[in-house]
């Protein structure tokens, strides 16, 4: 057995592309575009499996900074405390998982949400929605740097530099 996750995947890409793919000429349409899709997929996720780590605490640090600030201009910091409290302790946390990093963000967001909502009609409204579009266009840009080796990106020079490598 295989103990590399990277030689795993890079076992199972050369199956898929060398024995797999040539075995299915003349299958259905379908059946070769959900194998390169799975290609496609693996080879993604053995790109970007070393910097997973990287990327999900980047994201987090970016939902803590939101949910700080969306707390300070709605006045009610206390609201998202806790949350905030939570994703600064998976941080800390040598042993903590990148699904603890992502229910972490997950959480935030959703009170994030929550709170901008609360806020339809007061005074802050506008204030926090144009805040929130900033820090969220930011981390949108992060996210297609992420996808970027999927190949849709039309321009991936013209994308911010990958901030999880800082």
């Amino acid at each position: 057995m295989i103990h590399s996750f990277d030689i795993q995947l890079q076992v199972s890409l050369r199956a898929l592309e060398d024995v797999v793919a040539p075995a299915l000429s003349g299958a259905e349409k379908h059946v070769v575009e959900q194998l390169m899709l799975s290609i496609a997929t693996i080879g993604f996720v053995k790109a970007r499996l070393p910097e997973a780590r990287r990327f999900y605490r980047m994201e987090l640090r970016r939902c803590i900074e939101m949910a700080e600030e969306a707390g300070e201009i709605a006045g009610r910091p206390e609201l998202l405390a806790e949350a905030i409290s939570e994703g600064q302790r998976a941080l800390t946390d040598p042993e903590a998982e990148n699904a603890d990093f992502e229910t972490a963000s997950r959480n935030l967001r959703d009170l994030v949400t929550a709170l901008s909502h609360a806020c339809v009609g007061l005074p802050c409204q506008a204030r926090l929605e144009a805040a929130l579009l900033e820090r969220s266009g930011a981390l949108v840009a992060q996210y297609r740097q992420w996808c970027a080796p999927i190949g849709f990106e039309l321009d991936p020079g013209a994308l911010p530099p990958a901030a999880w490598l800082d």
